[in-house]
């Protein structure tokens, strides 16, 4: 038969308890914080692409430039058409 825990271990099995509880409370606080660090810093990243940025009468949105028209009009299957039938002519 076991001999019963006296008063000091009763206590010293209780603290050993309340920091492993403690510790388990403190890293998912950490984890927590990483998360929303994170998210902030998407949220900071994306800022540029918020509705009010996207404003399409705004001079910057409203026309596209000679690149993007250009990227356009080669990645089409009208310009490949073009010069294919333009080398046989």
């Amino acid at each position: 038969m076991k001999k019963p825990l006296t008063t000091a271990q009763r206590l010293r099995m209780i603290k050993k308890a309340h920091k492993n509880v403690i510790k388990k409370q403190n890293i998912s606080t950490l984890a927590a914080l990483k998360e929303t660090r994170k998210l902030t810093k998407a949220v900071k990243k994306a800022g540029q692409h918020a509705p009010n940025n996207l404003d399409a009468f705004s001079e910057s949105n409203m026309y596209y430039t000679d690149k993007e028209v250009n990227n356009f009009i080669q990645g089409s299957s009208i310009f490949e058409t073009y010069n294919a039938t333009r080398d046989e002519v």
